[in-house]
């Protein structure tokens, strides 16, 4: 039997996933105390807003960002296709509402990767990835400053990892030369000034940590199937967009990705 805590924080993130509303950040009697109780709230969140997953994200993948923010390890969430775009995108901003962009490292799964007890590793799951520049729109539910604590990486993970949208680049089949560690990023706010970069120990090699959290999801019993997206993390510092603003995102010279707020 499921715990009446579990049900009733899921079933409000559910809504406010639904109507682009917040929620006090639960109290410490309400809120999960695991990371077992985190994942179970967000199984049911996904469950209760219904709508179709088409792959995950992961931050807090650095050991650096876990120590920076005070992380106990990667936190994941699911896509969904109602919250995914191709660039160029227009997106509502009432979907959005206070929410920040990242620019990121994609893939995309060429075929289904089910879940095991032997580890998938690195050099198994390279050949079966297309490579997708991408940005989030990564924002939260509970509402600033409502709740007598500081949030955790439990409320995150029950929160969808912190999850909003994505908008996604076109897919470079022929990746595997691309240097990841060095590709240079320019995104910009209405042509405002760059947005930070992370590089040096803030940012690892996107197909191991693709491999650690196809491991990850499947010690849950969870795998993949073709088609299915996974991100691996911020590029740059998370930073506001508010509707009627665009973020241009030049990924060396792959790609150039755009985004607008409605």
């Amino acid at each position: 039997m499921m715990d009446c805590k579990i049900e009733r924080l899921a079933a409000a993130l559910a809504k406010a996933w639904r109507d682009g509303s917040t929620i006090p950040l639960p109290e410490e009697n309400a809120a999960p105390s695991s990371r077992a109780e985190a994942f179970a709230v967000q199984n049911l969140v996904a469950e209760l807003f219904g709508d179709r997953v088409v792959g995950w994200k992961v931050g807090a993948t650095v050991k650096a960002v876990q120590i920076l923010e005070g992380h106990d390890g990667p936190i994941a969430g699911r896509l969904f296709a109602s919250r995914v775009f191709d660039s160029p995108a227009a997106v509502p901003g009432v979907t959005f509402p206070g929410h920040k962009v990242e620019c990121e490292f994609a893939f995309r799964f060429t075929r289904e990767v089910k879940p095991r007890t032997r580890p998938w590793t690195a050099a198994e799951i390279v050949s079966l990835l297309i490579f997708h520049p991408a940005i989030e729109l990564a924002g939260t539910r509970y509402a600033p400053s409502a709740g007598g604590r500081k949030p955790r990486t439990h409320d995150a993970i029950a929160d969808n990892g912190s999850g909003g949208g994505f908008v996604f680049g076109s897919g470079i089949a022929e990746w595997r030369r691309i240097p990841f560690a060095t590709l240079p990023i320019d995104a910009r706010i209405d042509g405002g000034p760059a947005i930070e970069v992370y590089n040096g120990e803030y940012r690892r090699d996107p197909v191991d940590i693709v491999a650690e959290t196809v491991n990850d999801l499947a010690a849950r019993g969870i795998g993949l199937a073709a088609g299915d997206y996974l991100s691996t993390g911020s590029l740059t510092m998370p930073t506001p967009i508010r509707p009627g603003q665009s973020l241009v995102a030049r990924f060396g010279d792959l790609a150039t990705l755009r985004l607008t707020i409605q």
